[in-house]
């Protein structure tokens, strides 16, 4: 695939009740939201904007069956680094979707100091401007301001709180009649970095591994030759000096016997 296709969040929410009309247009405001809090996530120095021209996804279809209510929002992003951020808020959520805790005993600054706990501890743009917009927005919540982070933090909670299942989709065309979704495949989060998985799949550890190869025996000897060899060396030359020091000695004395005979000879004349 040569170019990155428009980008899609699909949120599932189990065992639901009847849906009645408020608590669908809070889902859906709160998807949306999410939506637009995870294409200004690889930008953080821009400005945070959740409605209108830009935050507004381009197409978002709602499903109901059984107790499951599900919604597939298509992002007006084509962008790689969308495509990551969507995958960090995912696994986001995915690592607090079974844990609960009550809004009478943390309030919204305990649900983001959880949330922000159980962030990815990555050091991608995507990854640490979350980490960064949670404690933001918790400060936000203890100084008792109102702002465009807090209404974003606080549609992250309620997706949270709701156990949502978010996964990250790619769109052929989202003004189709029928959409083509292909789901991009994430690799579990392992709390330090999201991976996004090859298209062909993952590499089998086997056939990635390079075989090792083990030292051979006789290398492991070597020392032990040298060693040898060394002590025949010097062996060898102390040899050649004692020969040295027996030839000269000889030599001397020879030197001494051939004075005597010389001096014996001049005697007798």
């Amino acid at each position: 695939m040569s170019d990155v296709q428009e980008i899609a969040i699909r949120v599932r929410l189990r065992e639901q009740e009847r849906v009645g009309l408020a608590e669908y247009e809070r889902t859906v405001g709160s998807v949306a939201t999410v939506a637009a809090l995870v294409a200004w996530l690889p930008t953080p120095d821009s400005r945070l904007v959740i409605r209108g021209r830009g935050a507004e996804p381009v197409r978002l279809e709602t499903a109901s069956y059984g107790s499951t209510f599900e919604m597939l929002v298509v992002l007006d992003q084509r962008s790689a680094a969308v495509e990551r951020a969507a995958a960090v808020v995912a696994a986001l959520v995915e690592s607090v979707r079974h844990e609960h805790v009550e809004d009478d005993v943390a309030g919204v600054a305990g649900e983001l100091d959880r949330l922000d706990r159980s962030a990815p501890r990555g050091r991608s743009v995507a990854e640490r401007a979350l980490r960064s917009f949670l404690e933001g927005a918790r400060a936000d919540v203890l100084a008792r301001k109102s702002t465009t982070r807090l209404r974003a933090a606080q549609a992250l909670v309620r997706l949270a709180e709701d156990a949502a299942e978010l996964t990250v989709e790619r769109v052929e065309d989202a003004l189709a009649t029928e959409l083509t979704e292909q789901p991009v495949d994430l690799l579990q989060d392992t709390g330090l970095t999201v991976v996004i998985e090859p298209v062909d799949g993952i590499v089998d550890d086997a056939a990635a591994a390079a075989p090792i190869d083990e030292p051979k025996p006789k290398d492991a000897k070597k020392p032990k030759d040298a060693k040898k060899a060394k002590d025949a060396k010097k062996a060898k030359d102390a040899k050649k000096a004692d020969k040295k020091k027996s030839d000269k000695k000889q030599a001397g004395k020879k030197q001494d016997d051939d004075k005597k005979k010389s001096k014996k000879s001049k005697k007798a004349k």
